[in-house]
């Protein structure tokens, strides 16, 4: 049996999962700073 490998030898590109994973933390803390304002509001009240 013969192996496939490819002409190029450049690393894949990870643009797409890179950049996903900076935008879900980036929500992630948005949210959780929104939460804690809410909840500091709430139990100052």
């Amino acid at each position: 049996m013969q192996s496939v490998r490819p002409d190029k030898t450049d690393p894949i590109p990870l643009r797409q999962s890179q950049q996903s994973v900076g935008t879900i933390m980036i929500r992630f803390i948005g949210l959780l700073a929104v939460a804690t304002v809410v909840m500091v509001l709430i139990w100052n009240r």
